[in-house]
């Protein structure tokens, strides 16, 4: 049976979006010359590992967590993106399918990113990577946890490791928690709330599906 919760209504309003898109748009195809793999690292998590052609430099493992508000998305969304990055840069990209929230909030989805860093880490020599480097990349969502993981790794006395956070249009905090000496800087939900399809209102819903009264308040702390 299909619940017909919020979050399930956003992602097919995100779906039709998407197919409007590509019946406008065209895009390449996903690159064939990047090997990859599917690899189930735990019985609740899942990796895809892209693998460069010709790859024969050791580099720092680059692993990658996908945007959707911490409720939507998957291996498959940023497939043909992550191919185009991983031979451009000649990285090995480890790409991290967390669970998602409403059904795993935070810190299920977290948790697992931090688990696919550490496995990044402990498998360099069968992902052909440098020993004991990584760096993080995500977008959105995604972005959050990059950030997020990169703090985790440091806090656990383990930056050593950590090689570079990237992150791309980043959630980054709540505006509900803004501190209060920032918040006539911190606008950007009045100001774009209907500009995009991630409207404020939508946010919104996206935070209270990842996070409960209790860990609403978890973000990064810029003061």
């Amino acid at each position: 049976m299909r619940l017909e919760g919020p979050i399930e209504k956003a992602n097919d309003q995100f779906l039709e979006m998407g197919a409007l898109l590509m019946s406008k748009l065209t895009f390449p195809p996903p690159d064939p010359s990047v090997k990859t793999e599917d690899k189930q690292i735990s019985p609740d998590l899942k990796v895809r590992i892209y693998t460069p052609p010709n790859y024969t430099t050791e580099k720092p493992v680059c692993v990658f967590f996908h945007g959707g508000g911490w409720a939507m998305g998957d291996l498959e969304g940023e497939d043909p993106q992550l191919r185009t990055i991983s031979k451009e840069a000649g990285v090995v990209i480890v790409s991290v399918e967390y669970r998602l929230a409403p059904a795993h909030p935070y810190p299920a989805p977290f948790e697992d990113c931090v688990s696919a860093y550490y496995w990044a880490l402990e498998n360099t020599a069968y992902l052909r990577t440098t020993p004991n480097e990584a760096f993080t990349f995500g977008t959105s969502a995604g972005g959050n946890l990059a950030l997020s993981v990169a703090l985790k790794v440091i806090d656990d006395g383990n930056g050593n490791t950590l090689k570079g956070a990237v992150a791309v249009v980043p959630v980054t905090i709540d505006p509900e928690v803004v501190p209060e000496h920032l918040k006539s800087e911190y606008t950007s939900y009045v100001e774009h709330a209907e500009h995009t399809v991630n409207t404020a209102k939508a946010m919104k819903m996206f935070f209270s599906e990842y996070f409960d009264s209790k860990t609403k308040g978890i973000h990064i702390d810029f003061s």
